[in-house]
């Protein structure tokens, strides 16, 4: 029997526009016409972007998240169907549009995102159908992005409760916190870790989440409050893994990049698809950086036989 993991999270349609001439400071002008060099529409968010990730590394997944009821909300239900991902946990609510994301990136692979559409921003507890046969059936459970979730955010630590209590395995990746973050944001975070599994910041987040001024004073930090491990990632340089059994660092691979776009996701998916699979967190942690740096260099998602084959 194959391993259940529901996600949880935002959902957009992204409108990925790649090699955007925009100089080599990437500045954007009022004014004028810039030009891609190709694009792609398809589904996007850290949640459903782990979704589909894991999938592809055969774990079946069900993705937790909110639409419109407009034709967006349609397309997003059967982009999902397409790739495999359980929908039924997908709530609409007329009152707000499906989310969209035009993400515009550069020659060395780095991106300007911007976003419109609220539904998947009011994702709330009320909107998660906790007792729902599939939750009742999931090994784990992964919210990411939901420090772009405000409400959701704020009632996190109940949910990880509810979770933890049932043996759920709860990840978790809020991803950076909005400018306007708060002492009370990091109050919440701290309460929220106490039921984490997996923690997956990059450098940036875990330091913004703890105000910490160094990155052993937050590991440290939020070790203490009650994370089984933090999978630290370091981009090019690869990633830091801390339990309180073990501390090391996997170098990253030296690629190309071609879009940094969904590169954590990617590493996310693949880390936690391999933890539930039974391998050791060094294992885990050496196929996601392989994962993440084809995406960066291919801006493909690799399955098994792909990561596998440049171990």
């Amino acid at each position: 029997m194959k391993h259940l993991l529901l996600t949880v999270g935002n959902i957009y349609i992204d409108h990925n526009l790649f090699a955007v001439n925009a100089g080599e400071q990437f500045t954007l002008e009022s004014g004028k016409d810039y030009f891609a060099a190709s694009g792609e529409r398809v589904l996007g968010g850290s949640a459903v972007n782990a979704a589909m990730q894991a999938h592809r590394l055969d774990i079946d997944v069900g993705f937790v998240g909110k639409t419109g009821t407009d034709a967006g909300s349609d397309e997003v239900r059967e982009l999902l169907k397409q790739k495999g991902i359980l929908s039924d946990l997908v709530s609409s609510d007329a009152r707000h549009a499906t989310s969209m994301a035009v993400n515009l990136v550069d020659k060395k692979g780095e991106f300007i995102g911007i976003h419109y559409g609220e539904a998947s921003k009011t994702l709330s507890a009320e909107d998660i159908a906790i007792d729902h046969e599939l939750f009742k059936s999931a090994e784990a459970v992964y919210f990411g992005g939901t420090a772009k979730q405000p409400i959701l955010f704020e009632q996190c630590a109940e949910l990880f409760s509810v979770l933890a209590s049932r043996g759920v395995k709860v990840f978790y990746d809020p991803n950076r916190f909005p400018a306007a973050e708060t002492l009370a944001d990091r109050s919440f975070f701290h309460a929220q870790l106490a039921h984490i599994e997996g923690y997956f910041p990059n450098e940036e987040e875990l330091l913004q989440a703890t105000d910490a001024t160094s990155v052993e004073t937050a590991l440290d930090q939020v070790l203490a409050s009650g994370v089984k491990f933090v999978a630290l990632k370091r981009g090019a340089e690869g990633c830091r893994i801390k339990s309180q059994q073990e501390d090391f660092e996997i170098p990253g691979k030296k690629v190309n990049a071609v879009t940094t776009v969904g590169a954590g996701d990617c590493f996310n998916a693949t880390f936690m698809a391999y933890y539930l699979s039974g391998y050791t967190l060094r294992e885990c942690a050496e196929y996601a950086t392989l994962a993440a740096a084809i995406k960066v260099s291919r801006n493909v998602w690799p399955d098994k036989a792909a990561i596998e084959a440049i171990s």
